[in-house]
């Protein structure tokens, strides 16, 4: 890669003691958007339209396959080339979509329950047009939902891939929420038309406001995830926010039953909600009612019986069944919230978040300086991606069948990406996989030097390398599944003809020398494959640190003339 002197937003002098100044801070700018050329506002508009649709750099820090600068350029360039028309599921749109839906859900949370509770009421808020004009906006909303829904791709899980193509995204979509997001999107306020039936009403309000919040726990935890937030955090937030939005509900339902109901039947307000404190006007008073609801009557929720006069009709049966069983059933779901953010306690989450206190303490013990602290803090977040486990106890667990076969699935095309080592018999493939060692660096540091012995070989897994001359010449970036050291592999003792410094934080695998020599012991033909490819790349850096060498020695000349 070329010197990016005019590199835009990026870290400036990160490699300046090599004479080279890079960055990956700014993955936007390193696509050239050649197919929207021209600088008017209708193509800076495309433009950037498309930077919004398409995987965001910042997926790397909350996805477990887009960890790299280079997982996330092919990612880019396959959208681009393939699914032009398809939001990505790692998008800033997609987020941003997501961000706009909880707001508006919230809203409709709030808003629908009161408006059903005035539906007979003239002369309130819900007539005023500023009220009208917010709901028909998220209305509109709702429906558009339904259509980004089948331009958004997703994340198959069990595939490990992102899914872009239109058919099986409208599939997958069929099959999951398409229909709870048509009812969502049909207006509340249309459903009721079809029926003049208070009790009927109330259910079908209750069923709509149900399904909202299932699309609204959706998007929420989209968002969750995009900002990493823990799950102890995220639970104890959906414990409030539904509870909240239960007792809204409720106690507009109670007053709804007052109002519209109570005063058909005096015996049956009486005993559903006393007529010690209803006002002279009780319908031009809803918020009296309502807040009396809140404090006083709330507790009716909770009640097994009817009292001393039952109800005279079905619907007034058949309501107060459903409050009843409605907050009974919601007791339940809190309680097995609850159980679930005290089951988390134990979860890999939740240890890694203890283990990240421990390791703050001990830092501040050790009065670390700040910059080392977010080193080794990067580091940790980085190798467990907010997920502690051990590693090596659970390897201890399982046979070496076993063993060697997760190695295999994980390293496999690691390894085969290499030249000398494709074709390889399985069991020798085995063998060279389960020699590897694992290790993460991070931005600007170093992973071999020239001039200094070297006894390993390097896969990169994920992540991005800088390779230098002995002078200091850059020769290229290395990315996700490319190798570098081979020579040592092969000339035991041999200096190093480059340096390797890490770009962005990488998560390579090391090969040493004499577990390589072991297992390619009975294979002399392929050893001498791997020497002649290693002769060939010593001999294309001499030659390049050689005419970087002239290349300097004439600059100099030039500037004592």
């Amino acid at each position: 890669m070329a010197n990016k002197e005019q590199h835009k937003g990026g870290t400036r002098s990160m490699f300046a003691k090599y004479g080279h100044e890079c960055t990956l801070d700014n993955i936007s700018d390193t696509y050239d958007w050649e197919e929207i050329p021209g600088k008017s506002i209708w193509a800076s508009f495309k433009r950037w339209l498309i930077r919004m649709i398409v995987v965001s750099e910042t997926s790397k820090f909350y996805t477990h396959h887009l960890r790299s600068f280079g997982a996330i350029t092919k990612e880019r360039k396959r959208q681009l080339t393939y699914h032009k028309f398809t939001i990505h599921p790692f998008s800033i749109a997609r987020i941003a979509w997501a961000i706009i839906m909880v707001i508006i859900i919230i809203l409709e949370l709030l808003m629908a329950p009161l408006e059903f509770l005035l539906s007979n009421t003239e002369n309130t808020f819900t007539c005023h047009d500023s009220w009208m004009l917010c709901r028909m906006v998220s209305d509109v909303f709702l429906l558009l939902n339904v259509i980004i829904n089948f331009l958004t791709g997703y994340y198959d899980e069990p595939m490990q891939e992102v899914v872009l193509e239109f058919k099986k995204i409208s599939l997958h979509y069929l099959k999951t929420f398409f229909i709870i997001d048509v009812l969502c999107a049909i207006p509340v306020n249309g459903a009721l038309f079809f029926t003049e039936c208070h009790g009927s009403n109330t259910h079908i309000t209750l069923t709509w406001l149900f399904l909202l919040l299932i699309v609204f726990s959706k998007y929420f935890k989209i968002i969750a995830d995009y900002f990493n937030m823990n799950h102890y955090t995220y639970m104890t937030t959906m414990v409030f926010f539904y509870t909240f939005i239960f007792w809204h509900v409720m106690c507009c339902v109670i007053s709804f039953i007052k109002l519209h109901l109570g005063s058909a039947n005096p015996s049956f307000t009486a005993t559903f909600v006393s007529e010690d404190y209803l006002p002279e006007s009780n319908k031009s008073n809803v918020f009296e009612i309502y807040f009396e609801a809140i404090h006083r009557k709330s507790l009716i929720l909770y009640n097994s019986g009817f009292g001393k006069d039952l109800p005279t009709n079905e619907y007034q049966i058949v309501l107060i069944y459903t409050v009843w069983y409605s907050s009974s059933l919601f007791c339940i779901f809190i309680l097995a919230m609850i159980m679930e953010i005290n089951r988390g306690r134990t979860s890999s989450a939740h240890k890694y978040d203890e283990m990240e206190k421990q390791l703050k303490e001990y830092m501040q013990h050790k009065q670390l300086p700040a910059q080392m602290k977010s080193k080794i803090l990067t580091y940790y977040e980085f190798k467990y991606q907010k997920r502690y486990f051990r590693e090596n106890e659970i390897l201890a667990t399982i046979s070496e069948q076993l063993r060697q076969e997760m190695n295999l699935h994980a390293c496999r095309k690691l390894v085969e990406n290499v030249i000398f080592f494709r074709n390889l018999p399985l069991n020798l493939l085995v063998r060279i996989i389960s020699c590897l060692r694992i290790e993460v660096y991070l931005v600007n540091d170093v992973i071999i030097r020239a001039n200094t012995p070297g006894a390993s070989m390097y896969f990169i897994s994920t992540g991005t390398v800088a390779i230098y001359t002995k002078s200091g010449k850059e020769i290229c970036h290395l990315e996700d599944g490319a190798h570098f050291g081979e020579v040592a592999l092969l000339i035991k003792d041999t200096f190093r003809i480059a340096t390797v410094i890490a770009v962005e934080v990488s998560e390579i695998y090391r090969l040493d020398q004499k577990d390589f020599v072991k297992a390619i012991n009975p294979y002399p033909d392929l050893l001498a494959n791997i020497q002649h490819i290693a002769a060939e790349r010593m001999e294309v850096a001499t030659m390049l640190d050689e005419y970087n060498k002239r290349e300097q020695a004439m600059k100099r000349f030039n500037l004592m003339k």
